[in-house]
């Protein structure tokens, strides 16, 4: 951007007409200046249905407004036609400087003195995307695809996996964790045995029914006009899809698992036909296996468009961080708006991570119960979290930035505008030493991702890798660039495959040793109705007491067939002095989102209070209060310990009382035609209730505000 020496007035242009003059007052910005000290306006951004562009500014930049335009002398009439149109009609004057716009922003004016203007700088097209966004009430979401919603594994894939497990049950000698392992090998054989037939004969015959391959036609690329037909096998009662990534070479041919209730999750995004959240794709996988997978997730297309695919499926390179910015690199939405859904936390980067709703891994061969064991399934706590994300963002837009902006005038100081909404307020991130699903002993990835996707799928006779090298690596602690050192042999951002550390009978047994199923014991308060969310952790995600895990992994309880720990170990090393020592408890990570889920059943409000702390060693302190009344207290070394904590203890309160709701709600349901309650969901009303008015409403009040130098204030009936 230009910055030439500081002039109080500059020449305003419409194109090439000269609409008067106009002095600049600069704000916090003391060093911001029109080029040439000509205000050129370029054009003018769309009229907003119900959002104030000052409130839009301030919802997606940090330093939105940077001078103040006003007139000392007598005024012409374009520069008053100029001011009522964008007053009125819920625009601004857009000026281009480089790679940005200057928006400028009609304000009201206590004294009369018009026209004036608020001129805010954000990113080119920034703007009007967000725009759109929040006039719909629309917030994007973030998907992850590996182990957060599908699980792919191609012939070879699965032939590495039953070679590893067969030789872990040779040396085994423990018969329980025999069992186990037998139990996870007999599905890879089941599911090697489907792909078989399909890579070789494009038929699949299951429990007596025969399926033949249905050809479907896919776009290449953008524009659409190029197309190849995928042989396709879809078994939804398996929730499993067989397709071929390149439909000319059957070595592409892969099984792909969907995660249960995806299906829930995707039609809550688009109900009714309106999107309540933008979708995007952040992998780093393969492009062509993204797309795919993707495909089969979203076949209508409905949450992605056909011309919106390549840039909204979005591939990071194996060893980069994910970012929203780069998610976002064609400016269609602010990261403030955006949340995440993935298994892993430690890929993003660190200034994204609090926008992270982590999940379970998705294990349907390691731990293929996980996703049943709780009352809520996992994508429908992840759509009840970002039902929460939502409503809780345009709540605090409408009530409490729109409201505010409403009150400001030109004469004003900038510096008491008030904050903006962001996603991160409403989103309680992980920590990094918790692993969400309560299993840290997950030996390997149930499926391929990351570079063994690449790997499988750009080389058309994938016998030729050779794995032997990569298994007889020595395990060695490595320092990390996320935390502490960790025992692992690969680069923190990709997931464990069988590319990654798989060693020799020592240290294969030791990462065994947590081979247990989900005991019946496990939560036994919650045994009409809760469950953790179980599943496999990913080998990178760092924790805190790396040294207890073994030990507690031993000492873990009674195994049956599952294949997970009966006791996750940070429950033993990571709690606070009102520990009762009790071991049949929720995973931290889980407790909140469950308490958050109990209270969106019984239609009751969840809050966490900070109150102060009695202990140095523990100097966080929260209370959870349910419809007003206490129920919890937690304490912790960080404000997440103690509010995880806290939850537990409240779950521990509510226990009963929410057993004899689920039980009450089974036998006589209610739906109310706005709220209803279905598959573990709870629906919300489409009738956007906000204060906000229409434009009509708005373009009256600021009407009599201009006539009277005041904003008439109307009450909300």
């Amino acid at each position: 951007m230009s910055r030439l020496g500081f002039n109080n007035k500059s020449v305003v242009y419409h194109g090439e007409a000269c609409l008067g003059e106009l002095d600049v007052i600069p704000t916090a910005d003391k060093t911001f200046h029109f080029p040439n000290n000509e205000i050129r306006i370029h054009h003018f951004s769309q009229l907003s249905e119900r959002c104030p562009p000052l409130s839009v500014l301030l919802a997606i930049s940090s330093l939105p407004v940077r001078c103040k335009l006003e007139s000392s002398s007598p005024v012409k009439q374009p520069l008053l036609d100029l001011h009522a149109a964008c007053f009125y009609e819920l625009k601004t004057a857009v000026v281009v400087i480089g790679d940005e716009e200057v928006h400028l922003v009609a304000m009201p004016s206590k004294l009369k003195r018009f026209p004036c203007f608020w001129c805010c700088l954000v990113p080119s097209r920034l703007y009007n995307a967000c725009l759109g966004m929040l006039n719909m009430r629309c917030l994007s979401i973030v998907f992850d695809l590996d182990e957060t919603l599908i699980v792919a594994n191609t012939m070879r894939s699965f032939e590495d996996r039953i070679e590893v497990l067969t030789g872990w049950i040779g040396q085994e000698s423990d018969p329980v964790r025999v069992s186990g392992m037998t139990s996870e090998l007999k599905r890879y054989v089941e599911d090697r045995a489907l792909l078989k037939q399909y890579a070789e004969n494009d038929v699949v015959t299951d429990s007596g029914q025969t399926y033949n391959v249905k050809l479907e036609d896919v776009p290449v690329n953008a524009a659409g006009n190029e197309r190849v037909q995928r042989p396709v096998i879809r078994l939804p009662e398996k929730n499993v899809v067989l397709t071929r990534i390149n439909p000319e070479i059957r070595d592409t041919s892969v099984l792909v698992r969907l995660r249960p209730a995806w299906e829930d999750l995707r039609s809550y995004l688009i109900a009714k036909g309106r999107k309540r959240f933008e979708v995007f794709v952040c992998t780093m996988a393969e492009r062509d296996y993204a797309l795919e997978m993707w495909r089969l997730l979203d076949p209508g297309a409905h949450l992605i468009g056909p011309k919106q695919l390549l840039t909204r499926v979005v591939c990071v390179k194996s060893g980069a961080r994910k970012s929203l910015l780069n998610v976002f690199q064609d400016r269609n939405c602010h990261p403030r708006m955006a949340m995440v859904i993935d298994d892993r936390l430690k890929v993003w980067e660190e200034k994204d991570q609090p926008r992270v709703h982590v999940v379970p891994a998705f294990t349907p061969y390691y731990a293929p119960q996980a996703e049943t064991a709780s009352a809520v399934p996992v994508l429908c706590v992840a759509r009840n979290v970002a039902c929460n994300v939502r409503g809780g963002f345009f709540k605090e837009f409408d009530e409490n930035l729109i409201r505010r902006v409403s009150e400001h005038f030109h004469e004003d100081e900038v510096l008491n505008l008030p904050p903006a909404p962001d996603v991160c307020n409403y989103l309680m991130s992980e920590d990094a030493s918790f692993v969400p699903n309560g299993n840290t002993s997950a030996p390997m990835a149930d499926g391929m991702n990351g570079p063994e996707v690449t790997q499988r799928l750009n080389q058309q006779d994938a016998r030729n890798v050779d794995l032997k090298s990569e298994r007889s690596q020595p395990l060695v602690p490595t320092a990390s660039i996320y935390g502490p050192p960790s025992f692992r042999s690969m680069m923190p951002s990709d997931k464990p495959s069988l590319l990654g550390p798989i060693q020799g009978p020592e240290i294969a047994s030791r990462q065994r040793a947590g081979y247990h199923p989900l005991s019946h014991g496990i939560a036994s308060s919650f045994s009409a109705g809760i469950q953790p969310l179980i599943s496999e952790p990913k080998n990178d995600e760092v924790f805190h007491g790396y040294g207890l895990q073994k030990k507690n992994l031993q000492q873990a309880g009674q195994p049956s067939d599952v294949g997970v720990p009966h006791n996750p170990p940070f429950l033993n090393n990571k709690r606070g002095p009102t520990d009762s020592g009790n071991s049949n408890l929720l995973q931290p990570s889980l407790s909140v989102g469950v308490l958050q889920e109990i209270g969106q059943r019984c239609g009751s409000k969840v809050e966490y209070r900070s109150i102060l702390s009695s202990s140095r060693d523990w100097p966080f302190s929260y209370e959870v209060l349910f419809t007003g009344e206490k129920v919890g207290v937690g304490m912790g070394k960080t404000r997440k310990d103690a509010q995880q904590q806290a939850a537990e203890n409240a779950l521990r309160s509510l226990a009963d009382k929410y057993v004899a709701h689920v039980i009450s709600q089974s036998e006589t349901v209610k739906k109310d035609p706005d709220n209803e309650v279905e598959n573990g969901f709870l629906w919300e009303s489409d009738a956007d209730e906000s204060p906000v008015k229409d434009a009509s409403e708005v373009a009256e009040m600021r009407r009599s505000s201009n006539s009277t130098g005041q904003l008439v204030q109307k009450s909300n009936h």
